[in-house]
């Protein structure tokens, strides 16, 4: 009896494997990310990130195999993932349907960032941009219900002093900063700003209901507000809204001057350079929507 033969090698099967491997190594390694300075990134916290990601960026729950097609991973992957994310309160799945949203935890984080989070700190930087470009002094404005209350400046070079000092307050209705505040404000937030009295501080303060109304309508579509001599005669400002993550006005930059500099011409040319500093505060504060591309860029 002759002996045994050992199983033949499968020299195509091999080829082909080692093919695929190696395909799938140079896939694996293009696809690798790297951080802002250049390190790689952790692979399961970048898979994590976008599954979270994504689930943020649903109107409603999503099934899983949903979920994999678009953050591009199998889907045994992201059930792993979910699976963790739901044990951690990140993520909740629906009993009845198996599908998924975001869990209570994300919101708890996203509030205490809420409280960390001073505007003050995080616009300093832009503030100074602003005021570099314009060459004249730049604001950031915080409102309440009523009032337009200045938190911050940085200073030009110029001599000219106005009332716009840091804990300086005056009516959102006659300054650049209030006008764009409101200008972004829900309609039942500005109603009684808009049912007046609308005290006059200038000639050129707006004096109804009507004429704010129809500044405010001119004020969204443009993305920005001016202030002409309303609060102060002979001071011209220029002013930009901020938004948060939640994309509510949340703060206003401005650039003020006395209007022998800041002309209507000059006004015009900083308004491009004005809401492109704006939009990119707003999104170091979390705001995401593209509600201000249009208007940064032109």
């Amino acid at each position: 009896m002759p002996p045994a033969q050992p199983p033949r090698r499968r020299e195509g099967c091999g080829l082909a494997k080692a093919v695929l491997f190696s395909k799938g190594a140079v896939s694996l390694t293009k696809q690798r990310r790297r951080t802002a300075s250049g390190r790689p990134t952790v692979q399961s916290i970048d898979r994590t990130l976008d599954v979270l990601e994504a689930l943020s960026s649903r109107r409603g729950p999503t099934g899983i195999s949903d979920l994999a097609h678009q953050v591009g991973l199998h889907v045994s992957t992201v059930h792993r993932l979910l699976a963790t994310l739901v044990d951690r309160g990140y993520v909740r799945q629906d009993p009845e349907t198996s599908r998924y949203h975001l869990g209570s935890r994300i919101f708890a984080l996203a509030s205490a960032a809420d409280v960390h989070l001073d505007v003050r700190l995080v616009a300093r930087p832009y503030l100074e941009r602003l005021m570099r470009v314009a060459d004249e002094t730049a604001n950031l404005v915080i409102g309440t219900a009523d009032e337009a209350v200045y938190i911050d400046q940085v200073q030009s070079a110029h001599l000219v002093k106005m009332f716009t000092q840091p804990g300086m307050r005056a009516p959102l209705y006659c300054t650049g900063c209030g006008k764009v505040i409101l200008a972004f404000r829900p309609p039942e937030a500005i109603e009684h700003i808009l049912a007046g009295p609308l005290v006059r501080h200038t000639p050129h303060t707006i004096g109804s209901r009507e004429a704010l109304e129809a500044e405010l309508e001119r004020i969204r579509q443009d993305g920005y507000a001016v202030d002409n001599e309303e609060m102060e005669e002979g001071v011209r400002c220029i002013a930009v809204p901020v938004f948060d993550r939640r994309s509510a006005v949340t703060a206003a930059l401005s650039v003020s001057g006395p209007t022998t500099r800041v002309t209507p011409q000059r006004v015009v040319a900083l308004a491009p350079a004005a809401k492109a500093i704006a939009l990119e505060l707003s999104q170091a504060l979390g705001y995401q929507a593209e509600l201000l591309v249009a208007s940064a860029t032109g």
